[in-house]
């Protein structure tokens, strides 16, 4: 059996701006560098035979202060990278509407319809979040690792573990910066022990 634990990363100064953070980077919050530590802290006793982190700095900054010393590998990947905006990465939320509102509307309420402008589709995203999980079970027969991803990766990731189509993605609650989920893989199919706790920062 392998246990898959999946987290995002610490709260960032875009999050807190709402611009649009695909393949760009805002850096970690005090509060994002402050709940990394408390997931460290809830993760302390679990063994961790591995970690896999997103190649941005704001995942694998959180991947290494969760690992804080405990001798456990981080690789690094641009597969747990987030969905690529294209144009829109950066930009804020609210400018984005002002110029593309049928397309932000269609991003959120229609994902399966949606047509990205230079970035990813979101059949891109769960094609490359499929490999990614392959990527995993591949190199992992049993034991533990943890991933440190991003929030619509992660969406897609639960989506797909629960069969749901990509028009149903955004009809998950979105999982919360440090946020844990526990997947268990039993060689064959996978499933999700809990999804999207914050019991480390309530």
């Amino acid at each position: 059996m392998l246990t898959i634990y999946l987290t995002r990363h610490g709260q960032t100064e875009w999050n807190v701006l709402q611009r649009m953070q695909g393949w760009g980077n805002g850096e970690l919050t005090e509060k994002g560098i402050s709940d990394a530590k408390k997931l460290a802290v809830r993760l302390k006793d679990t063994p961790i035979d591995r970690i896999y982190a997103s190649t941005s700095k704001r995942a694998y900054l959180t991947a290494e202060m969760i690992e804080n010393g405990r001798g456990i590998p981080i690789t690094r990947n641009d597969l747990f990278r987030e969905m690529n905006f294209g144009d829109w990465d950066g930009v804020f939320r609210n400018d984005i509407i002002a110029k593309y509102p049928n397309e932000f509307e269609c991003f959120w309420e229609r994902p399966h319809l949606f047509e990205a402008i230079n970035g990813e589709n979101f059949t891109d995203l769960l094609e490359r979040v499929k490999e990614a999980l392959h990527l995993i079970v591949s190199e992992n027969k049993e034991g533990t690792v943890l991933v440190v991803a991003h929030s619509i990766f992660l969406r897609m990731a639960f989506a797909y573990i629960k069969q749901l189509p990509i028009s149903d993605v955004f009809k998950q609650d979105p999982p919360g910066n440090t946020s844990l989920t526990k997947v268990t893989y039993n060689g064959q199919t996978f499933k999700i022990e809990y999804e999207g706790s914050m019991t480390h920062i309530e």
